[in-house]
């Protein structure tokens, strides 16, 4: 997920910044979307009439939610590495990432532990606040390493994808991983030098097309894939002033990857060119002066919220509703979601970032 605060913007970046929270609404609407299927239908069901618009694009095995998570992770690792140059301090930026992520999440374990678990668990109460489960789910996901839980006793057994609390988790601690690379190529004064990091990027992709089962970035092939993106939206950023973001571009990209689609068996490099492609894509939307979306964050930030809240508001859903009406459910969890995420931003995620700078400080 991308959560850096786009207020740091300047120039054309900081008239478009609509653009960036839009997209990544956009984005979080389309993991509830796709994650609202896969959870009525099961391991690899259909995602709606929009899957069937968008297969074209979604050639790297995405599905809606892998599109949403990548564009999270594309401007995630632009905005990350704006954020630490523009700081220039470790201890910082530091601050501004856990104060970005951790809170937010404190919250939703606290409500699904304490509320929704013992509302829909078909163990009694007894039992299930002295399951080991119920208090392992809580510390492992409290800090995201290193790894995350997806079961609370006796919650949605009988769900289609029988106990997942929240699998939306999984790429959280990718993110933090992500922060603290970026931390360390920070601290040690890479990301201040173009050419050396440009040179360990392109070492790191080589590495990940050549032996991407083998590869030393993260420890699991979606983590790896998601930290690709990650990378490219900082080479982006570190490259802005050399890399244009025009129709030229995007088109020369296009026409590379419908060469490299041709194939029956699509060669070594086609995931890395799609990567490229794809973050290009995003970037020029967030950032062409001639474009202005819709600003769909003008009442607030409700992305992380939603990313947060989609998973296990779908499960209660289907709990409540059964799993064959998933237009329904898609509906009244996109309603739901959306409440918890304003409530979410208004309650604890704005309030901790007025903090950005002062706790360091302190």
């Amino acid at each position: 997920m991308c959560h850096e605060d786009t207020t740091e913007c300047k120039g054309v970046q900081a008239l478009h910044n609509n653009n960036i929270n839009t997209l990544r609404f956009l984005g979080a609407f389309l993991v509830l979307w796709g994650h609202t299927f896969a959870l009525c239908y099961g391991p690899g069901g259909d995602e709606g009439y929009l899957s069937e618009l968008l297969r074209p694009v979604t050639a790297y095995r995405a599905g809606l939610p892998g599109i949403g998570v990548a564009l999270f992770f594309v401007l995630s690792g632009y905005l990350v590495c704006r954020s630490y140059l523009n700081r220039q301090s470790l201890l910082v930026y530091m601050e501004a990432r856990i104060l970005r992520i951790y809170p937010a999440l404190w919250l939703n374990l606290l409500l699904l532990t304490l509320v929704m678990g013992p509302a829909v668990t078909t163990l009694d109460l007894p039992d299930y606040f002295s399951h080991p489960g119920t208090w392992a789910y809580l510390q492992h996901n409290a800090w995201l390493f290193p790894d995350v839980s997806y079961k609370l006793p006796g919650v949605f057994p009988d769900n289609p994808r029988a106990g997942g609390v929240n699998g939306s988790l999984w790429t959280l601690p990718v993110e933090v991983r992500m922060y603290l690379i970026v931390a360390a190529l920070g601290f040690c004064g890479i990301l201040a030098r173009r050419t050396v990091f440009n040179l360990i990027s392109v070492v790191i992709v080589i590495f990940y097309v050549v032996a991407p089962e083998h590869f030393f970035l993260l420890h699991h092939t979606k983590h790896e894939r998601l930290g690709v993106y990650f990378l490219l939206g900082a080479v982006l950023y570190i490259n802005a002033k050399y890399i244009p973001l025009n129709l030229t571009g995007l088109l020369l990209l296009s026409a590379a990857l419908g060469a490299m689609s041709l194939p029956a068996t699509h060669p070594p490099g086609f995931n890395v060119i799609y990567a490229i492609w794809f973050s290009y894509l995003v970037l020029y939307l967030s950032f062409h002066p001639l474009l202005k979306l819709p600003d769909l964050s003008k009442h607030g930030d409700f992305s992380y919220g939603l990313y947060l809240y989609a998973f296990p508001v779908t499960q209660i859903c289907i709990f409540w509703l059964g799993a064959q009406r998933p237009w329904l459910i898609l509906a009244l969890g996109f309603g739901l979601t959306l409440l918890l995420a304003a409530c979410s931003w208004f309650l604890i995620e704005k309030p901790a970032l007025t903090l950005k700078g002062r706790l360091v400080r302190r």
